[in-house]
């Protein structure tokens, strides 16, 4: 047997007390200075690579998730799509739904365009664009223009130009060429819908956003009214500058005017005097309430009335009296001496 030569007091260690070998060694070692022990080690090159697959995955699966956030989509609805042979590099983009979703969402908000008429570009490295379809702009074009057109009056499609891009429709406007055809196709139909205006009677200003402004002009609305005038009085016509004056709430007949129109009345009422024949400046006086006739038509108009009444007598003006009244009019008394 092989012993140590040292004295027991010089603290030596023989080598019976050694650990003799080295698994012992190494599990004596486990117990202290916290080191890791065997057990606690990935045991193989299998485990290893499990390890690092499950962390790799879970990186992926977190990142499919930031990117659906960033598109407002379910991670479900992102596809992820390796970049390199290795597949340490992975890129992601929408899946079928998940593009079809952003494709109705891009649509919902632009007026005139449909989902199927967008599309959506997905690049991994890229990444995601949403676009109206270059072959749709045409049909998105003539889609704004019926559009536009229907909810404006006097104005067609043909009116109106309309420019697309890949974000829409970034322009509607009339075109420059046709904005005198607006005016006078408005002009037109405002007048179609007055009995007593004309088209030249209106003023219609029409800019890139369609009819800016359209109504009667000055002159316009003075020779509106004269032709109301002439339709609605005695009047056979009306001069917009001598008989018709403005007042606050539109227009009204001057007063040599007004004179025509009540010596045209009483012709028409009375039936004594021929049309035209009652000079309105001599035959026509004002009173309280308007106009009445002077005292010679006057006894003329009694006489007619008191002889058509009294057969026998055979009355002329002449054996008229008129007596003033209130009223600013005339009574008229019959006198004449009977003799037997």
């Amino acid at each position: 047997m092989v012993e140590d030569n040292a004295a027991d007091g010089g603290g030596s260690t023989r080598l019976a007390d050694r650990p003799f070998t080295e698994l012992e060694r190494q599990r004596d070692l486990g117990g202290s200075n916290g080191s890791t022990r065997l057990a606690d080690r990935p045991n193989s090159a299998f485990e290893a690579r499990r390890l690092q697959r499950q962390r790799r995955q879970e990186a992926i699966a977190q990142r499919r998730e930031q990117f659906g956030d960033a598109l407002g989509l379910d991670s479900g609805l992102i596809s992820p799509v390796q970049l390199d042979d290795r597949g340490e590099d992975i890129g992601f983009v929408p899946g079928e739904r998940g593009r079809s979703i952003l494709a109705s969402r891009f649509a919902a908000d632009r007026p005139f365009v449909n989902a199927d008429q967008t599309l959506v570009d997905a690049d991994p490295v890229e990444g995601v664009q949403t676009r109206t379809d270059p072959d749709a702009i045409p049909d998105i074009a003539a889609a704004a223009r019926q559009s536009s057109a229907a909810e404006a009056d006097f104005i067609t499609a043909e009116d109106i130009r309309v420019d697309v891009g890949p974000g829409g429709v970034t322009e509607i406007e009339t075109r420059p060429g046709r904005r005198d055809d607006i005016a006078t196709r408005t002009r037109t139909g405002l007048a179609a819908d007055d009995p007593f205006a004309e088209p030249g009677d209106f003023d219609v200003n029409v800019g890139p956003s369609g009819i800016e402004a359209a109504g009667l002009s000055d002159s316009g609305a003075r020779r509106r009214a004269g032709r109301q005038f002439a339709a609605e009085t005695p009047l056979t016509s009306v001069d917009p500058a001598s008989d018709v004056r403005p007042t606050d709430g539109g227009f009204a007949l001057t007063t040599s005017a007004q004179r025509r129109v009540a010596a045209r009345q009483f012709e028409r009422d009375l039936g004594v005097f021929g049309g035209g024949e009652l000079d309105p400046r001599t035959d026509i006086r004002s009173t309280n309430g308007g106009f009445g006739l002077a005292e010679g038509p006057a006894r003329e108009a009694a006489a007619a009335d008191l002889d058509a009444q009294v057969s026998e007598f055979d009355i002329g003006p002449e054996d008229i009296r008129l007596e003033p009244t209130d009223s600013g009019g005339f009574e008229a008394i019959f006198e004449r001496e009977v003799r037997r």
